[in-house]
């Protein structure tokens, strides 16, 4: 994620910080957003992917925006990792102006 995140040019994010009252993988507060990776441990079942849309949801509703990664395309398809930082990150750039 760390290549990523360089390629896209933004700062180190923050870790493990508390947003909206959960623990987030990646948080960067300038942008207002919010990435997490999601691997088959803790994410595979129904109740599992309900309780990350009920996260989602809530940082939505708190003006945040939660950004959703795979370990496969974390792993395998960096570039459009990137791709996606960048573009998002491009809005709330262009929205703060």
């Amino acid at each position: 994620m760390s290549l990523a995140v360089r390629k896209a040019g933004l700062p180190q994010p923050e870790t493990q910080a508390r947003v909206n009252g959960f623990r987030v993988d990646f948080w960067w507060p300038e942008h207002r957003l919010v990435v997490e990776t999601d691997g088959l441990r803790y994410h595979r079942t129904p109740a599992q992917q309900a309780r990350d849309r009920r996260r989602d949801q809530a940082h939505l509703a708190a003006d945040t925006r939660p950004l959703r990664f795979t370990h496969a395309q974390v792993a395998y398809e960096p570039a459009e990792v990137e791709r996606l930082l960048r573009a998002t990150t491009a809005r709330s750039r262009t929205s703060s102006l």
